[in-house]
Parts: C-alpha cells; structure tokens; sequence
C-alpha cells in the first residue's frame, strides 16, 4: 500500500505520451470549447496567427510553417509510440490526397525522440505518407501548440495562417468531420 500513490503517478506519467482512442475535444475558434478539450494560451486556443517554426524534415531540409502561407494546413503532431496517431494517419493521407491539389497541406511533426527516431521513416514508408514529415525530437514546436503535449493532436491553419480549430485524440469519424472542416476552408 505504501506504493500505490507511486505506481498511480507512474501510470499517469506513461499515459501521458499518448491521449488514447476515448472521448475528447476540440478547441474551434472564438474560444468555443467541446467537452474533453483543454483551454490553453490563446494560440493553443485557435485565437489569432499560428506561431511560425522551422524544423528539419526527413531528408534533412529546414521546413517552415510560413512557406505555406495562403494554403489550408494541417499540422499533425504525432509520434511512432503512440497506436491512435497510427490508426488515424491513413485517414490524413486520403485527406491530403483529396485536397492537396485544391492548396491544401499536410505538416506531419514526429515527436519521436533519439530512441525511437529510426522508426520514423519507415512508417511513414508503411502509412505511405507523402506530405512533409517533420523532426521535432526536443517536441519544442508541439510544446509551443500543445503544451500538455498529447497525441494525437493536430492544428488547422487558414489561407491566413490563423488557428481555426485544434484536435486532440482520435476516435473513428473524426476525419470526416476533418474533411468538412477543411473542404469550407478551401472555399
């Protein structure tokens, strides 16, 4: 007994990594927040511009957020480790494949540390995801968006580069939801 609250803080800590497939939120601009969701800064909130970052990619160039300026983005933040941002990633790729040619894109941030880091290239090969797919092994820029930093957890940006809605967890549905919310954007 003397050890359960350490084995309850344990468990909290290796949950953390990873939201899981159960109910959670959305924050949609305007401050509107769905149950489950997490209020947070006012860019974590989807109010005003979305702050700018640079990263590596895969094949080792600097990708920045404002090189896509005047397009609809998704940032995903996901991680090889965590089994809800595998289930949903083939859902992102059909939505990128829809969308792509109408200035719609995809910025893929792995959270994957050292440890994991080799995993990433090949599933992204497995997912076959063909959108940037950035480098965030100190998770500094997830930090920045999502300071709880859970995962799946994912951004849209307008043409503008406002915040219009953020995402946490995956449940079955969601990209269709995702895809509504997108193809208005594109409008």
């Amino acid at each position: 007994m003397k050890n359960l609250p350490l084995a309850l803080c344990l468990c909290l800590v290796i949950s953390a990594g990873c939201s899981g497939s159960t109910k959670n939120g959305n924050v949609e601009a305007g401050g509107v927040v769905a149950s489950g969701a997490e209020t947070a800064t006012p860019a974590a909130a989807g109010k005003g511009n979305a702050p700018d970052f640079t990263l590596p990619s895969l094949d080792g160039k600097n990708v920045s957020l404002s090189e896509f300026q005047g397009k609809v983005v998704l940032v995903d933040f996901w991680s090889t480790t965590c089994n809800p941002c595998l289930e949903e990633m083939p859902h992102l790729v059909e939505i990128y494949e829809k969308f792509k040619a109408k200035g719609f894109v995809i910025l893929a941030v792995a959270g994957d540390g050292p440890e994991t880091r080799s995993n990433v290239s090949t599933v992204v090969h497995q997912k076959k995801m063909n959108f940037p797919v950035l480098m965030d092994e100190e998770t500094t820029v997830i930090a920045r968006y999502n300071p709880k930093k859970d995962m799946p957890f994912w951004v849209l940006i307008d043409r503008a580069g406002n915040i219009v809605k953020k995402k946490n967890g995956y449940d079955p549905g969601d990209e269709e939801k995702l895809a509504a919310d997108i193809e208005g954007l594109l409008k």
